[in-house]
């Protein structure tokens, strides 16, 4: 098993950045109950603030690919990207992790395809 991370940048116009959050937040609300996830998080650039990234700890690969599979979520991720002028979604997995001083190398999976939505 292995740690992956859903990632989404988000570019949002000035005046609906808190419809934005909002919606955001219901979506988040309903994914953090889905098998296999983590914390979720959004953050907010400091130096552009209309722009957002979201952040989604998972278990595996297996648990974003049934997420992104199931019947609510392009309907749920649709009320958020609605609110964006722009959005640009990816999955990460970590290659090294620094705590304490120590630095230990990672071995995710080998060959991980790009997880998409069904169309």
């Amino acid at each position: 098993m292995y740690e992956i991370f859903t990632y989404g940048r988000f570019e949002i116009e000035p005046g609906n950045e808190q419809a934005f959050v909002d919606a955001w937040s219901t979506f988040a609300a309903w994914a953090s109950e889905r098998p296999g996830a983590g914390r979720l998080r959004l953050l907010r650039d400091v130096r552009n603030t209309g722009r957002f990234v979201s952040v989604g700890e998972w278990e595996d690969a297996d648990a974003v690919r049934a997420w992104k599979s199931s019947a609510e979520f392009k309907k749920r991720l649709g009320a958020v990207v609605r609110q964006a002028a722009e959005f640009d979604p990816t999955e990460h997995v970590p290659l090294v992790e620094a705590t304490g001083g120590k630095v230990e190398a990672l071995s995710p999976q080998a060959g991980i395809e790009p997880i998409h939505a069904p169309t």
